[in-house]
């Protein structure tokens, strides 16, 4: 039942301004267009699609040299004793071995590097769209994956972007 009247409150909020001629004290964004439309965030996501792709690349390459090492491991086989061919094949398995594990925490710090870029992107933002909020004479900002309707009116992603783009351009770089 609490749920319910604090979802009731929120609506109420948000719809405000179409219910009378005040200002609205709820305006939301949508988190996710700042970081893939900003110049700061569209950076950042070509930077990291850009690592991303040199480790496909890098993965690609050692898989195709693994591939031709094990067509050559498997011509020897015809040749060699099993005595003999024995520790060459558990070498070449310990290799890929090592190698997948080598590649598997290279993706994972990667990916670490990923969320905490976003992270940091999310945090520089924070002063800025709270500003924009009390600009706009707001008092809570929600992000519109939280929010189930919502009047265009009260959406300031589009303005935050601007924002976003005039105080973090000298904070863009490429890796």
């Amino acid at each position: 039942m609490t749920s319910l009247k604090i979802a009731l409150f929120l609506l109420c909020l948000l719809f405000q301004p179409l219910l009378a001629e005040e200002k609205s004290v709820l305006f939301t964004v949508d988190m996710s267009k700042l970081l893939r439309s900003s110049d700061f965030g569209k950076n950042i996501i070509a930077n990291n699609n850009a690592a991303r792709q040199n480790l496909q690349n890098e993965n690609n390459d050692l898989e195709e040299k693994l591939l031709i090492e094990e067509k050559e491991l498997s011509e020897l086989r015809k040749t060699l004793s099993i005595d003999e061919f024995r520790p060459k094949a558990l070498e070449f398995d310990k290799k890929v071995t090592i190698i997948r594990k080598g590649q598997r925490e290279k993706e994972e710090n990667l990916n670490k590097k990923v969320r905490r870029e976003e992270t940091d992107f999310f945090k520089k933002i924070y002063p800025i769209l709270y500003e924009l909020l009390i600009e706009r004479g707001g008092l809570v900002l929600v992000d519109q994956r939280n929010a189930i309707l919502w009047d265009n009116s009260v959406d300031l992603t589009d303005e935050a972007i601007a924002l976003i783009n005039q105080a973090l351009v000298s904070g863009i770089k490429t890796n």
